[in-house]
């Protein structure tokens, strides 16, 4: 189970450029992402306007309230939105890779910090920052231009982008860059291999030989018959299918209830 803890001790106040999550307290906790934070700007919201210049100066977990043309509105609760919050709200250009599928891969690649990663298919950069974030340095290829320049934003405006030096960013097909990404690495090769793309298979050929021996390559497919398509492939090549694997990630929602004492007097009336 994991708990965001609630009391405040030296947390550090909101500035302008952060990016925060607003919990709509009077609307079951509905969350939104916010930022980043911009002096005169205004978030619009069906209980009021919430100025951005509201926000910054204040703590996780403060409260904030809106502006209606009647005075103040409903109320708002600040906070620092986690990695998994941030990914899942974020804004997209294609479906990212979600956290449970990003830690399964991650557990997966064996990795640990300061480890070389080559990943291909950046998408909303879900993944990348998921792995940056464990240390390793990030050498991430998108077929996209326009793609690869929202990931980097994306990137970017996580936490101000402290993860942005651990990431290098190239366009490209990946068979044809690989070459020249592996020159900039020590050894030229990569510690672990990540492919987020329809056909890995048209790929691997080119890479795995720029894998540690060793070392893991890890595709993600939304299709058995794509999973299909690569075990014969990889049949044809110096490479061993180890697991797989179907992430199954639920939530619950767990509620305490009172049991009756059974001996206590009852309303006998119906």
């Amino acid at each position: 189970m994991a708990y965001r803890h609630i009391i405040r001790r030296g947390f550090s106040t909101f500035k302008e450029g952060d990016v925060v999550l607003v919990r709509d307290l009077s609307r079951g906790g509905k969350t939104t992402l916010l930022g980043p934070l911009t002096p005169g700007r205004i978030h619009g919201s069906r209980i009021g306007n919430l100025h951005h210049a509201d926000i910054i100066g204040v703590s996780s977990r403060d409260r904030v309230s809106t502006q209606t043309n009647s005075g103040s509105g409903g109320q708002f609760m600040i906070h620092q939105p986690t990695l998994e919050e941030y990914v899942l709200h974020c804004t997209r250009q294609c479906t990212p890779i979600y956290p449970k599928d990003a830690s399964t891969i991650i557990s997966m690649l064996d990795i640990t910090a300061g480890d070389k990663i080559l990943e291909a298919g950046t998408g909303n950069a879900g993944l990348t920052m998921h792995l940056a974030r464990t240390g390793c340095i990030v050498h991430t290829v998108e077929r996209s231009k326009e793609r690869m320049v929202h990931a980097k934003k994306i990137v970017g405006e996580f936490r101000n982008g402290f993860l942005l030096p651990l990431v290098s960013f190239h366009v490209g097909v990946l068979s044809e860059t690989v070459d020249e990404i592996a020159q900039t690495v020590e050894s030229h090769l990569f510690d672990g291999v990540v492919l987020d793309m329809p056909m890995p298979w048209t790929q691997l050929p080119s890479v795995y030989g720029y894998l540690r021996p060793d070392r893991y390559a890890v595709c993600y497919l939304p299709s058995m018959s794509q999973v299909i398509d690569l075990v014969r492939a990889c049949q044809r090549w110096p490479l061993l299918v180890e697991d797989i694997i179907e992430v199954d990630w639920r939530k619950w929602d767990v509620r305490t209830t009172t049991i009756r004492n059974p001996e206590a007097p009852t309303d006998e009336a119906l």
